[in-house]
């Protein structure tokens, strides 16, 4: 190759590349909108996930090793006494990468509610933390209009997912253990907050670790921003 077809090259492939970036910067600016809108949309979901029942209050921003850790706050009246619950997201890295959890605990520090944001865990292992269960069998689909079962009651379905739903009720005002029994079901609800666990994800032990251990770092967190938000109004220094 010459000199010339050298310096050719080196032109077009600099073209190129700056026609690939101009490209994706106007497709970034184009698509920019609709993903905010969509992550939004998502944080409310999952605000309404954590806080069942609870009225949202305000949101806070509260600056903690050199990082912004937000939290919402929210409340209810139960019996005539009003109840205050926080909510937080926070992340740690899984077996694939970082997973980001959104939490809701009330004033006791037991769990409301609990939604995965994202996650890039293995499909058919670490990322069934956000499978939903599904109520229907084979036989079923197939039988049930005979046997008059195959219309499933409202109620007794579930738009959230089995592994998230477990969390509800815990404690995290001390270690939540983890426990192999196989896929969560509510008939386990009672026993497992008996000894404050969850059951792990079959094949995906290190995702679940991953989720607990977030929920445990995000709680610490939650309780110095507090703190700090507390020590703020009343001007302690």
């Amino acid at each position: 190759m010459t000199t010339r077809e050298i310096i050719q090259s080196t032109i077009l492939i600099a073209i190129i590349a700056f026609i690939a970036a101009f490209a994706l910067s106007h497709i970034n600016n184009v698509t920019r909108p609709a993903i905010q809108e969509q992550q939004k949309e998502k944080r409310e979901n999952a605000l309404s996930v954590v806080f069942p029942g609870y009225q949202i209050q305000d949101k806070q921003s509260v600056s903690l090793d050199a990082e912004d850790f937000v939290y919402w706050t929210a409340k209810k009246k139960e019996n005539g006494t009003i109840l205050n619950a926080f909510a937080f997201i926070t992340s740690q890295p899984g077996y694939s990468g970082d997973i980001r959890v959104m939490v809701g605990v009330n004033e006791k520090d037991k769990i409301l509610g609990l939604s995965i944001l994202s996650q890039t865990e293995t499909p058919g292992l670490g990322a069934r933390c956000t499978e939903i269960a599904s109520t229907e069998t084979f036989f079923g689909y197939l039988f049930g209009d005979l046997f008059g079962s195959k219309k499933i009651k409202t109620e007794e379905k579930s738009s959230h997912p089995w592994f998230q739903k477990q969390f509800t009720g815990l404690s995290v005002d001390q270690q939540v253990e983890i426990v192999k029994k196989g896929d969560w079901q509510p008939s386990m609800r009672e026993q497992l907050l008996e000894i404050n666990a969850i059951t792990a994800i079959t094949g995906a032990t290190i995702t679940t670790k991953t989720v607990r251990d977030a929920i445990m770092k995000g709680i610490e967190k939650l309780h110095r921003a507090r703190q700090k938000s507390a020590d703020g109004r009343t001007g302690v220094q």
